[in-house]
């Protein structure tokens, strides 16, 4: 499985891709089971990547909204999708290799829960530890994600912008504040992006992007891989506990280890 060279030129143009079905029915099931256990606690999992699933955390990059992270590092079920060969051959299509996982996770909305809105961001400012500034995110729905559940919104060709600022910087008062910088070189669009179940969509980390609340009876589950390219190193430190680490690798060094394992090689 890979994208055309049309598909290949919409994401480099565009910052965004929508991309084929990459998880089966049983797969899907298998994962939302496993959410679920999680979050009742049923199944064991460190409460710090957990998050607040109770009292909302309000913190610098945090949702409103239930988000588990680094969940390959500590679950054998999520681990597996790395070894999803059509994610490895896509992402690899659009990045050059060895492609690696910079961290994963899980975002969950509840039914009728229009606050779980996803301000709008750039990932790279969160992840700016790392350079160059040329990650991109592996999102796959587990449900059909629609725009009244929800779905992500992106601005189209933002990741091409040259907008400079810091987390420091960001109004958390304010879902839109990147929207609204008079900065912009442009006029703002946003895009709905919406994906059926078991497709992934990808995005590149400077692409403006950003999701609203789910108004609809059923809740909106998405499994995240933020990927990246074989060239990513590590220039600064870890600022977020919850987040994936660089304190194992030298500072200058290329991202890798068994903390961030190599998609498998594309057919």
């Amino acid at each position: 499985m890979h994208f055309n060279q049309e598909q290949i030129d919409f994401f480099r143009t565009n910052g965004y891709l929508l991309g084929p079905r990459v998880l089966s029915d049983e797969q899907i099931k298998e994962l939302k089971n496993r959410i679920q256990g999680i979050l009742d606690g049923s199944v064991s999992f460190p409460q710090l990547y957990k998050g607040e699933t109770v009292d909302r955390s309000k913190a610098k990059g945090q949702l409103p909204s239930v988000k588990i992270v680094n969940l390959h590092r500590h679950d054998t079920t999520f681990a597996k999708i790395l070894e999803n060969i059509d994610v490895s051959c896509l992402a690899h299509d659009l990045m050059d290799g060895p492609v690696r996982l910079w961290e994963d996770q899980m975002i969950y909305k509840p039914a009728y829960d229009e606050k779980t809105a996803l301000a709008w961001h750039q990932d790279y400012t969160y992840w700016s530890h790392v350079s160059p500034a040329d990650l991109a995110t592996c999102w796959i729905a587990l449900d059909d994600a629609t725009v009244d559940n929800g779905c992500m919104h992106v601005v189209p060709g933002s990741h091409r912008w040259d907008v400079k600022y810091s987390r420091d910087d960001i109004d958390v008062t304010d879902s839109e504040w990147l929207l609204n910088r008079p900065d912009l070189p442009t006029k703002v669009t946003p895009v709905a992006c919406e994906v059926p179940a078991g497709h992934c969509h990808f995005h590149h980390c400077r692409t403006f992007h950003g999701s609203y609340g789910n108004k609809t009876d059923n809740p909106r589950r998405s499994y995240v891989l933020h990927l990246m390219p074989g060239h990513i190193r590590r220039t600064g430190n870890d600022w977020n506990d919850r987040m994936a680490s660089v304190e194992d690798v030298a500072v200058g060094e290329v991202i890798k280890g068994p903390n961030y394992p190599e998609l498998p090689s594309p057919v």
